[in-house]
């Protein structure tokens, strides 16, 4: 296979000038508030995307699924939606108290990352 047409800037790194072509991985931080949830809060959840170190606004795609650890085939999905600097958000209410994984799945500029962390819900 021959690649034509790029340059190399001098530390031999591929000329990636156009915004959002770099060719460092983004960085998805997932969280949510409150930290602490009982069963019937609203919860926010939040992934705040950046490439090297730099907000990430225009992800294609932000959605945010939970899955009941105790079965699987109990699974929802959250759309998010830019908040600005980097962060999407998304919201649910839990209605019974149970471990769920939370996972961020972000598809922005090429790449796709899906950080996950488990969510106890009190009763």
């Amino acid at each position: 296979m021959t690649l034509t047409g790029c340059s190399k800037d001098e530390h031999g790194d591929m000329n990636m000038s156009a915004a959002g072509s770099s060719m460092q991985p983004i960085k998805v931080e997932l969280s949510w508030s409150p930290e602490e949830v009982a069963a019937g809060s609203k919860v926010s959840f939040k992934a705040v995307v950046t490439q090297e170190g730099k907000p990430v606004d225009d992800a294609k795609e932000v959605m945010f699924e939970i899955t009941d650890a105790a079965d699987k085939s109990k699974k929802i999905e959250i759309e998010g939606t830019s908040a600005g600097e980097g962060a999407y958000v998304g919201e649910n209410t839990f209605e019974e108290a149970g471990t769920f994984t939370v996972t961020s799945h972000v598809t922005a500029r090429t790449q796709h990352s899906m950080p996950s962390k488990e969510l106890v819900v009190q009763p």
